[in-house]
């Protein structure tokens, strides 16, 4: 049984893709701070404060989650891989869970998109992708709605067949964000997505590990025409701690025990390098980094519109 769920549950900020926020960040490391000086000569777009930060152009499922105005629709829980990253719960389960709450169906998620005037909404899991009637059954409950939504799925592209992409476009989906880190950064699923959506986007967890495939998936990346890469820094949490740890990463700066997260130390300075690397680099490709810091900030705008439709 799930326990009862508030607007202020790390639960339910994680459902609706939010984490909680730190007391107080850590000083940003020199190597950080001289890799945004060369990313601010170098032109790159947003907000160094929030480490919104992005070249070319932003992601355009991203614009109502930084008003506030989007959600996670958390289709399932249960997973094609068990990525060392992950930071869902275990075992998993197959739930849906939208803006925080637990509904049975896809018409019940509609009501609380609807409930709450979101203008975007993220399909997620798990691997939303092992139950696609359920997913399309959401799609469109979502498209029957007045207002006109941006919806994006998240998949790590195992089941992610062009005759499913196709079915999915139909129904209403907008585009498909890949996680290739869960494939070792195999392009294979971007290749089948661009025959069917445009905005095709790669979405990934940074890990100064792998910094050097990353560069490399960024460059055929760009080659092969794919629009966006968007990139978030590895961090430590309840769920992926062990995973994480057995890596060789630990949290970087101190951890109050009421904090569930922290990006793991080099983060910031492994995204930020590829960040300029894809600046310098590539010729299309828009690149935008999704910071924690921007995660606080989308959260607070999200529950403080929460709150206020409540009242």
């Amino acid at each position: 049984m799930l326990r009862k769920k508030d607007d202020l549950s790390w639960y339910a900020r994680k459902a609706a893709g939010q984490h909680p926020a730190p007391e107080k960040a850590a000083a940003p490391s020199p190597l950080v701070l001289e890799l945004l000086e060369c990313l601010k000569a170098a032109g790159v777009k947003g907000s160094f404060k929030t480490r919104t930060l992005f070249i070319r152009r932003l992601p355009p499922g991203c614009r109502g989650c930084l008003q506030g105005k989007g959600t996670n629709l958390y289709a399932t829980g249960l997973c094609t891989r068990e990525c060392f990253f992950c930071f869902n719960e275990h075992p998993r389960k197959d739930e849906m869970v939208v803006h925080g709450f637990p509904v049975k169906t896809p018409e019940a998620a509609a009501e609380v998109v609807e409930r709450f005037q979101l203008s975007s909404v993220g399909i997620s899991g798990g691997e939303p992708l092992l139950k696609p009637e359920r997913v399309l059954g959401i799609l469109r409950a979502l498209r029957k709605l007045p207002r006109r939504l941006r919806i994006d799925l998240y998949t790590n592209g195992d089941k992610a067949t062009v005759e499913l992409l196709r079915r999915l476009k139909e129904a209403g989906l907008d585009s498909v964000r890949l996680n290739l880190a869960a494939g070792g950064f195999d392009l294979r699923p971007v290749k089948r997505a661009l025959q069917v959506f445009e905005e095709t986007t790669v979405e990934v967890p940074v890990f100064p590990e792998a910094l050097d495939d990353l560069k490399g998936m960024a460059l055929d990346l760009d080659r092969i025409g794919a629009p966006f890469l968007i990139l978030h820094e590895l961090f430590s949490c309840r769920d992926n701690e062990p995973g994480v740890r057995a890596r060789g990463h630990k949290a970087a700066g101190s951890q109050p025990e009421h904090l569930l997260w922290r990006p793991v130390e080099g983060a910031e300075e492994a995204v930020l390098e590829l960040l300029l690397f894809c600046l310098e680099r590539t010729k299309r490709l828009s690149a935008y980094y999704c910071s924690c810091l921007t995660q606080d900030a989308i959260a607070q705008r999200g529950l403080a519109r929460r709150r206020r439709l409540k009242a």
